[in-house]
């Protein structure tokens, strides 16, 4: 999978590990290409920098918040890194960046194009910012950066999961791997029920449910279901990302 002498273990930097199962999944894909939406920071919580780092795959980041842009455009030059958000009309929005009571700025993963969401934090005590954001269709980003048959697709989105998917025709560009955060924000609550049936109508089977994200593979690739059908495990050799840091590997 990679490893190498100074890392023999992956080092997982995904918040629930899900780097480690696409890691496992693609092991033997050198150079592949992904599309993130809302990829976040280059490192803590990336779900592509193990792709990135050990089997040389670049892609598209697309984030709205202008301190992660700016790490992902100094830790990922070989990248394409977008500021914009996604939506299913393009124009311009208001994009609410949260910040829950008593974490640092840098805890900012809550962020949302979604009111009802933003409200819902600022009742629990969060602070809420009001940004002005590019918002652009999904379809936009493939059509100038993807070709059919790309890697991944990853959507992480904050409730508006939906209105990102809706926004590309997947049938036709046909991602091998899709994942998508698939709870209500800050919570346990399933959230697929509304984009689901579209997903799997566009030929696409569910192979895992890891309690946050869920993970589809093209039914045509039986194989690849199976790669990603359990959780991050024991026989994967992983650490966490917070493990690593604090024994001081280079990450």
């Amino acid at each position: 999978m990679g490893q190498n002498e100074e890392h023999p273990r992956l080092v997982a930097y995904g918040q629930n590990a899900e780097d480690v199962v696409l890691m496992r999944a693609f092991a033997d894909r050198r150079d592949g290409f992904f599309v993130d939406v809302g990829a976040g920071e280059p490192v803590r919580g990336s779900l592509t920098k193990n792709l990135v780092d050990r089997l040389g795959w670049r892609g598209v980041n697309i984030e709205p918040l202008p301190e992660r842009f700016d790490q992902l455009r100094r830790r990922r030059p070989g990248d394409v890194n977008i500021r914009v958000a996604v939506d299913v009309r393009p124009g311009t929005a208001t994009f609410y960046r949260i910040l829950p009571q008593g974490q640092p700025p840098d805890m900012l993963g809550l962020s949302t194009l979604e009111p009802a969401i933003a409200e819902a934090h600022d009742r629990r005590g969060a602070g809420v910012e009001e940004l002005d954001v590019t918002v652009v269709t999904l379809e936009s980003i493939l059509v100038a950066h993807a070709s059919p048959g790309f890697d991944l697709l990853k959507v992480d989105v904050e409730g508006r999961e939906a209105a990102v998917l809706a926004s590309a025709d997947l049938a036709f560009w046909r991602p091998r791997v899709v994942v998508v955060e698939a709870t209500v924000p800050g919570t346990p609550e399933p959230s697929h029920q509304e984009w689901e049936p579209e997903l799997l109508a566009a030929g696409y089977a569910l192979a895992l449910f890891d309690g946050l994200n869920r993970f589809y593979a093209r039914d045509d690739e039986p194989e690849l279901i199976n790669r990603l059908s359990v959780p991050a495990n024991v026989w994967d050799r992983w650490i966490p990302w917070a493990c690593a840091w604090r024994a001081g590997l280079e990450l």
